[in-house]
Parts: structure tokens; C-alpha cells; sequence
């Protein structure tokens, strides 16, 4: 099909144990590709990717679609705009119903990554904390404390199995506070989304997908659309300079950390 149509890019939606061997084939056949989250199971899974962008000058895009989530798209614009102060702690709420697959951890990358973002840094180093609780399948909640390049620390609840699918962030600086209901695939118990924004001890004002001008569409509002709309866009002017495969290389240590169980990740480990 490459060969007779010759497009513009390449979508690659594959399970993860497929996407390195599948994206270096596109890459080297000379189309950019769109990769689906997340782009790899481990450091070298990525590496091979960026290697083969390098040698077929062809980009990659990743598609983690909380990046273009227009919820944390508007919080990353009040915090350098409006607010104006850099972020001291963040939070996460990752919360599902009924998660029971072993494989949890290949959505949790999602907050993982959304909290790297958000931050403005990248992760230094992230401490595991594990409970089991009683269910008729094993199950895990994990608990992530971490701590950024920046100086600022993060809580991530993961709970795969609770009473609501939800997916809240919670940005803290010294005066402001912006707290963040998305709505997440499927579109989950917070539709249509909020943001709420404090700043001095008090309300500010909430902001909903109406009053931010929003498009009413689940698909839009969990980051889909954005995502595929930000490839195409790239497709007609050009990448960003830095790599996006680079820029989710923790996300994916991380989350293959926690599906190994460890107790600790640390940068200086994974670069020495």
C-alpha cells in the first residue's frame, strides 16, 4: 500500500509488543509516522525508533493524547499566562472501574506522561508505593511520589478498580491553584469537564468546555481529534525541533518500572 499510494504520513496503531518493528519498517520505507502510546515497552524499543528517524530523516510523532487534551492545553496556558508562577506540586487522580487486565500499566503511562508535561520538567526520580486490595482478580493500586529536574514534586494515585472513572489534575503554586476534570476516553464520570481556578485563598472562576469554546464532542475533549490534527498540521509545516520520542522516554521507564513492581526509579540510574 506504501509503495502504491505513496501518503503523506503514516498512523501507526499497533499493540505496543508490535510498534517498534512496525514504525522502523514505515520509517524506512521514507513516511513520518504518528505512533500510537505507548511507543515502546522499554529505552531500546524507543531508541531503535529514533535511530531509524535519524537515519530515514523522517519524523515521529507520539500520539499521547493528554498532550493535546484541550483541559490541560488551557491549564498550561493560565499557569505561564495568567498565573505566571512555576509550578510547586502536582497531582493526579487516575481513577477506573473495574481495570482487572494485567496490562493496566500501558494506560497508566497516560498520567505519567500528562504529569511530565504539566510539570514543565522531567522526572528526577519516583518512588513506588503498592496495595493490594481484595478483589476475585489480583489487582494493584500504585501510589508515584516524584520529584522533577524543576523542583517540583508530583502525587499520582493510580486505582484501576474503584468507584468512578475519572481522570483529575491539580497544578499548586504559591497562589494559585488550577484544578483539572478531564474527560477521558469513553468519556467517564466527569463529562463534559471543568477547570477550576483559585488564586489567593479563593475562587476565581470555572471554566467549562462552553465557556472556553470547546467543541462538544468526547472524542475532541479526551485529545483524539487535536492529536490527529496536530500530525497533519506538522505534516504541512514542519516537526518540532525537539524529539517526541525523547520526550517520552521516562514516561515509558516509568510506567515499565511499575509493571515490574520496583520501588524506585531514578534518572541517574537510567543514564549511567
Amino acid at each position: 500500500m506504501l509503495a502504491e499510494e505513496h501518503p503523506d504520513g503514516v498512523i501507526v496503531l499497533t499493540p505496543v509488543a508490535a510498534t517498534a518493528e512496525t514504525a522502523c519498517a514505515v520509517l524506512a520505507a521514507g513516511y513520518p509516522v504518528m505512533i500510537e502510546k505507548p511507543p515502546g515497552r522499554c529505552r531500546s524499543e524507543i531508541q531503535r525508533i529514533m535511530e531509524a528517524s535519524r537515519q530515514s530523516r523522517c519524523p515521529v510523532m507520539c500520539a499521547f493524547n493528554r498532550r493535546y487534551s484541550p483541559f490541560l492545553m488551557r491549564a498550561r496556558e493560565i499557569l505561564s499566562g495568567e498565573c505566571g508562577e512555576l509550578p510547586e506540586h502536582l497531582r493526579c487522580a487516575f481513577c477506573r472501574f473495574e481495570r482487572l487486565e494485567h496490562e493496566f500499566f500501558t494506560t497508566a503511562i497516560h498520567g505519567i506522561d500528562a504529569m511530565r508535561h504539566l510539570s514543565g520538567g522531567r522526572y528526577a526520580e519516583v518512588d513506588f508505593h503498592y496495595q493490594e486490595p481484595r478483589r476475585e482478580r489480583p489487582v494493584r493500586n500504585v501510589l508515584l511520589y516524584s520529584r522533577f529536574d524543576n523542583g517540583a514534586s508530583g502525587v499520582i494515585d493510580f486505582l484501576p478498580s474503584t468507584g468512578a472513572a475519572v481522570e483529575r489534575y491539580t497544578i499548586h503554586t504559591r497562589h494559585w491553584m488550577i484544578e483539572v476534570h478531564t474527560v477521558i476516553p469513553g468519556g467517564g464520570g466527569d463529562v463534559p469537564g471543568k477547570i477550576t481556578v483559585y488564586r489567593d485563598g479563593r475562587p476565581l472562576r470555572v471554566e467549562t468546555p462552553e465557556t472556553a469554546g470547546f467543541r462538544m464532542d468526547t472524542l475532541y475533549l479526551a485529545g483524539y481529534y487535536p492529536e490527529i490534527e496536530t500530525f497533519v498540521r506538522n505534516l504541512r509545516c514542519g516537526f518540532p525541533a525537539q524529539s517526541d520520542l525523547e520526550l517520552s522516554l521516562d514516561s515509558v521507564e516509568i510506567a515499565d518500572a511499575l509493571r515490574r513492581g520496583d520501588a524506585k526509579w531514578r534518572r541517574e540510574a537510567q543514564e549511567g
